[in-house]
């Protein structure tokens, strides 16, 4: 968020919200679907003991951005599409997706020179990032249910046809900070979503989420037609990427990145996505081969050799290849539930071997 939108947002703690939710603190970040620019963060609590996160429309911030009334626009239709998905999720008890407890729009408090809208999400412990650092021993146990976790999520969202789009590592969300392998972590943040029954202002961005995370033919400009391919077929590609990033701390563009010639990049690539894939195809098997390297000395091979494929199916640049080969073969390329299975039995099998070791 660039100086010029910052604003103070102390003014707010204190804040009654209804339904019992008082504002308690605020976030030294904003935090917020369209990058932090026009949202702010507050934590909350409730009187029945409930802890939520805060997501308020940052007025000041879009009266002073260059255009106004164009912000103004794009972001009240983001917060209503937001609002809606989330409303949406929660009425269907997404168990792998973060619920949002309340939300609506109050008058300018004494304090504040604008209404305030908001939506309250339940309260996570941290993302993904933060638990990697200290899982210590439960390494590959936790690391791998979280990931399963995730792709849980996703799953429960293709189902009422919702695409995330944006599945990345600070959108994994740690809940019930339990010792050992009790941990669970959920997708948050649909901001930047689309939902095949109605649409949002980012429907027509070719990247409708973080650029660094968004699938290879995205990054080089191609729009497939359909909503699997395009949408669905992003949320694989980058739970691949979760996962590699999980298991590695590099995430998969990030591997691309480093093994495309620099000729054949998006930025600098002027023909189809379709002429460039060799390319990307090379150094995504590049990529994966430095990845099982390294995996090399942190697991089993046979655990090894399961991940590496993989990853290799769900994050093939090759949008006729990506999907759980099985699933392809049922003519399904992009159905999540062998990909939930394996993820789950990978998982089961670090757990049995860590609880093992630990009785030994």
């Amino acid at each position: 968020m660039s100086s010029s939108l910052s604003v103070p947002i102390e003014p707010l703690v204190g804040l009654d919200l209804g339904e019992g939710w008082t504002i308690e603190e605020a976030l030294p970040r904003p935090i917020g679907a369209t990058g932090g620019n026009f949202s702010l963060g507050y934590l909350a609590k409730n009187t029945d003991g409930r802890k939520g996160f805060v997501k308020v429309i940052n007025y000041e911030g879009i009266f002073r951005s260059p255009d106004p009334t164009r912000f103004m626009q794009e972001i009240t239709e983001a917060y209503n599409f937001e609002r809606e998905l989330v409303q949406k999720c929660t009425s269907r008890r997404l168990s792998r997706v973060v619920a949002a407890y309340h939300h609506n729009s109050l008058p300018a408090p004494p304090t504040h020179s604008f209404p305030v809208s908001f939506i309250i999400f339940e309260r996570a412990d941290g993302d993904i990032r933060g638990l990697l650092d200290d899982v210590g021993d439960l390494e590959l146990a936790v690391r791998l249910r979280m990931v399963h976790n995730a792709a849980n999520g996703i799953a429960q969202l293709h189902s009422i046809q919702v695409a995330h789009q944006d599945i990345k590592p600070s959108n994994l969300l740690v809940f019930n900070p339990l010792p050992d392998l009790g941990r669970t972590a959920k997708i948050g943040d649909l901001g930047r979503a689309t939902d095949q029954q109605r649409s949002a202002i980012h429907d027509g961005y070719v990247i409708a989420g973080d650029p660094s995370y968004a699938p290879p033919e995205q990054c080089f400009g191609e729009i497939p037609t359909s909503f699997e391919q395009r949408r669905l077929a992003c949320d694989i590609y980058q739970l691949g990427s979760l996962l590699t990033f999980v298991l590695s701390d590099v995430t998969m563009n990030a591997l691309l990145h480093t093994f495309l010639d620099p000729t054949h990049s998006p930025q600098n690539w002027r023909g189809s996505y379709k002429d460039a894939l060799p390319y990307v195809q090379a150094a995504h098997a590049t990529a994966l081969d430095a990845l099982g390297n390294d995996l090399r000395y942190s697991m089993k091979d046979d655990m090894k050799d399961e991940l590496i494929k993989l990853i290799s199916c769900l994050t093939d640049p090759d949008l006729e290849q990506r999907g759980h080969h099985a699933s392809r073969k049922a003519n399904q390329p992009y159905a999540l539930n062998r990909i939930v299975s394996q993820l789950d039995l990978l998982a089961h099998m670090a757990e049995v071997r860590y609880s093992g070791a630990a009785a030994a």
